[in-house]
C-alpha cells in the first residue's frame, strides 16, 4: 500500500505516471489468488442494518394496555434481521423516570431479545415524561457504549408507544434527536396527544395512532414497511488505491 501511495510524491507528469500504472498492471498479474481475494474484500459493501430502540409508556394509565404493547414488540422484532447483526435491538419503559431494560448491545440473538421481551412487567408510575425520557435515550442509549452504531452510519430508529400527553415538555429533547440523526416513529392512543406525537416523530407522517394498544395489530404493517424503508447502503470509508489511480489518470488534464 505504501509502494502505491508513494507514486503520487515520485512523479510529477501525466506520461510519467500512466506508465508507472502500466507497470503496476503488469505486476498485478503476478499477484497470487490469496491476495487478489483480499484485495476485492476491499471494496465489498458492509452489512446494512438499524439500531432500532422501542420506548414504552410505562406509567400508571397503560397497565392495561401493556401486553398488546409487549405483543406488539414482539411480532417488530419478530421481522427484524438480528442473529447475523445487521439489526440491534433496545427497549426501554417509562413513566415519572426511564428505566432501560436492555441495551443495544446487551443481546446477540433474536431468541434471546424475544425472552427478555416476553417477561417484560409492566413498570407503573406517574406523571408521564415523555421528554425526560426521550433525553436519556439521546444521552445513554443512543450511544456507541450502548451499542449504538450511529458513528458508523448505520441508520439510528425509535419506535414510541405512549398513552398520554406528556407532564413535561418534549419540544428540545425531540429537536436533540432529529438533529443526532435519530428517526422517530410515533405511536399514540386516543388517549396522546396528536400534536405532540407529530412534534417527537421526525416527519409529521412518521406519527400513528390507535384507539386502544390492542388495536396495534392495524397499523403494524404500516410501521414496518417505514421501518424497512430506513436502511441506506454504506459504502467502503475509502476505495482501493488502484482505483484512484486508474480514475485519476483517465480524467488528468495538464497543468
Amino acid at each position: 500500500m505504501q509502494r502505491f501511495i508513494s507514486i503520487w510524491n515520485t512523479y510529477t507528469t501525466r506520461e510519467d505516471i500512466v506508465d508507472s500504472v502500466r507497470g503496476l498492471r503488469q505486476r498485478s498479474a503476478d499477484l497470487n489468488t490469496g491476495a487478489a481475494s483480499s484485495m476485492s474484500g476491499q471494496v465489498e459493501k458492509k452489512p446494512m442494518g438499524r439500531d432500532v430502540v422501542f420506548l414504552l409508556d410505562g406509567s400508571d394509565g397503560t397497565r392495561s394496555g401493556f401486553p398488546a404493547m409487549r405483543d406488539f414488540v414482539q411480532r417488530v422484532v419478530e421481522t427484524l434481521s438480528v442473529d447475523d447483526n445487521k439489526d440491534r435491538v433496545s427497549v426501554v419503559q417509562y413513566s415519572r423516570d426511564p428505566a432501560v431494560q436492555f441495551y443495544l448491545n446487551t443481546y446477540t440473538t433474536k431468541g434471546e431479545i424475544l425472552d427478555t421481551v416476553r417477561g417484560l412487567r409492566h413498570k407503573g408510575g406517574r406523571p408521564l415524561n415523555t421528554g425526560a425520557a426521550l433525553q436519556y435515550l439521546r444521552d445513554n442509549v443512543f450511544t456507541a457504549s450502548a451499542g449504538s452504531r450511529r458513528l458508523e452510519g448505520v441508520p439510528q430508529v425509535l419506535i414510541l408507544l405512549c398513552g398520554g400527553k406528556s407532564f413535561d415538555s418534549v419540544d428540545a429533547p425531540a429537536s436533540a434527536l432529529k438533529q443526532l440523526g435519530v428517526l422517530t416513529f410515533a405511536i399514540g392512543t386516543r388517549s396522546s396527544d396528536s400534536r405532540e406525537l407529530q412534534n417527537i416523530s421526525h416527519d409529521p407522517s412518521y406519527a400513528l395512532s390507535v384507539s386502544e394498544f390492542t388495536d396495534l395489530p392495524s397499523v403494524q404493517q404500516q410501521l414496518q414497511s417505514s421501518v424497512e424503508a430506513v436502511v441506506i447502503d454504506v459504502t467502503p470509508e475509502s476505495p482501493t488505491v488502484l482505483e484512484v489511480l486508474t480514475s485519476t489518470t483517465s480524467g488528468l488534464r495538464p497543468a
